[in-house]
């Protein structure tokens, strides 16, 4: 029994179920839920990104994806044989791995500092009238938009790394 390549693939295959699962959930319910309840919906995000923490969860499940994804693919590689990395299996994990770190690098890139200045922009609103200014309006249209710009670009990412990875042994 290799307690190291069950360990990994256990972080792997959790860590990417909450990952994948989350982006799905945040992309067709969560956020065109607050999208239609306009300003009511703010309160409600800002409370997901505050109080339960998921601008720190998702970095942390991402990370570890990614983290054992590279020891099993070390592993598998036989610590990076060009042979097996040029293997259809080999090339489909690659693709995989490559599609899951960019959407990585696109999610700290892109939602981070968004929910960031959202969160920035909520608190402002929060110590005022709590209607926003045009300026403040303009911020949070910016990182809504970067928000969506995010979600187009990392969603196709990870369904092309989940479709890789569930394949790749096969070919």
């Amino acid at each position: 029994m290799d307690v190291l390549l069950i360990g990994a693939r256990v972080i792997h295959i959790g860590s990417a179920m909450l990952w994948f699962g989350g982006a799905i959930l945040f992309a067709f319910f969560l956020d065109p839920t607050a999208k239609a309840l306009g300003a009511a919906g703010q309160p409600f995000m800002q409370h997901l990104m505050e109080r339960r923490k998921v601008g720190i969860f998702f970095p942390v499940v991402a990370g570890l994806t990614i983290l054992s994804g590279a020891v099993l693919y070390w592993r598998d590689s036989g610590g990076l044989q060009a042979a097996w990395i040029a293997s259809p299996t080999g090339l489909a994990f690659t693709i995989g791995g490559l599609a899951a770190i960019t959407a990585f690098v696109g999610g700290m890139v892109l939602i981070g500092p968004s929910a960031a200045d959202q969160q920035a922009v909520a608190r402002e609103m929060a110590g005022g009238d709590g209607v926003p200014t045009s300026a403040q309006r303009e911020r949070l249209e910016r990182a809504d938009r970067r928000l969506t710009l995010a979600s187009r670009i990392d969603l196709p990412l990870l369904i092309l790394a989940a479709l890789a990875m569930a394949v790749a042994r096969y070919l």
